[in-house]
């Protein structure tokens, strides 16, 4: 598994979209954890991922129901969408929220990028995928960057351990649940498997929120507009927008170039929070920033693309 090979033919020939692509995950990711920390710090993290989820499936149903019509999904293949979205944006995406809650939102960015990591033990120990040897010093070199800037960032009160046990936790469960997408059979339809995984995901929020008190303790309004903004931008331009774009990456080129954001995204994480948020930006932060995208440069084969690999259902 090379990180350019891209397992739908059609996308070889634009190179330049899958870029685009590549380049809008590396900063919706990014901008994500400033969102997080601005909703999570007004609302509960776990009522934030409840309402990004549920608001994001609302809002596509309609669309949704009309393709439906066109292309009916199966049983099994909505059984698939289903857990993906609970894998992927329950046990990534909500946790993922949580632990920006007890972090600053650059430092959370960088323990939230440990995916490729885990990307690279689940694909060996799992699925028996070897990595080249170009790919294996791109993991050494990205994650030695990743922990570089961990220990320069972990200091100060607003750190707490909780915080990077849960990102971490975060980060191997989006490894998991990229691998495994592809190898589920899922809805042809992108929008009807979209829409589906947003609703599973919301649903079982929905029930942890209400059981756990969340929501009888939630007063919409008393949000700031600052926190009515962060939210609306993880709606739409990461979740509606974003979240699509990851799939697309994914399921038609690579789980590896799909998750490569990790690498690039605590930079821009630390440094949108540093503008925008004020969290301290040193010289140390920056250096260990170059180290891991140093080894996304390694990581990203420029061969040509290939067939598309065995095993790789042809509907997702």
């Amino acid at each position: 598994m090379t990180a350019t090979t891209m397992t739908d033919t059609g996308w070889s020939r634009y190179r330049g979209l899958v870029a685009l692509a590549v380049g809008y995950q590396w900063f919706y990711n990014g901008a994500n954890f400033l969102a997080f920390k601005v909703a999570g710090n007004v609302l509960h993290p776990l009522m934030v991922a409840t309402l990004r989820f549920s608001i994001a499936a609302l809002l596509l149903l309609p669309f949704a129901l009309v393709r439906w019509q066109r292309s009916p999904p199966s049983a099994r293949e909505l059984g698939g969408a289903a857990l993906i979205g609970v894998i992927m944006l329950v046990a990534s995406q909500a946790l993922a929220i949580w632990g920006t809650h007890f972090l600053p939102a650059g430092v959370a960015a960088v323990f939230g990028s440990a995916a490729p990591l885990f990307l690279a033990l689940f694909a060996w120990g799992l699925f028996h995928q070897p990595l080249t040897r170009r790919q294996v010093a791109g993991v050494a070199i990205g994650f030695l960057g990743l922990v570089l800037m961990g220990w320069t960032s972990a200091t100060g009160a607003e750190f707490r351990l909780v915080g990077a046990v849960l990102t971490l936790t975060a980060a191997a469960a989006w490894a998991a649940g990229s691998l495994l997408a592809p190898r589920l059979t899922l809805p042809r339809d992108p929008v009807v498997g979209l829409t589906t995984q947003l609703a599973a995901a919301g649903l079982v929020l929905g029930a942890i929120v209400t059981v756990s008190g969340i929501t009888v303790r939630t007063d919409l309004s008393r949000m700031p507009p600052a926190a009515w903004g962060a939210l609306a931008f993880l709606v739409v331009a990461s979740t509606l927008v974003g979240y699509a774009v990851f799939l697309t990456l994914n399921a038609k080129v690579s789980p590896t170039l799909a998750n490569t954001f990790n690498y690039a995204a605590p930079v821009i994480a630390l440094c949108l929070s540093a503008l925008l948020l004020h969290e301290p930006l040193t010289v140390e932060k920056l250096l260990a920033g170059g180290i891991a995208l140093g080894g996304v440069a390694l990581m990203i084969d420029r061969k040509a693309p290939g067939a598309r690999q065995p095993g790789r259902p042809a509907n997702t």
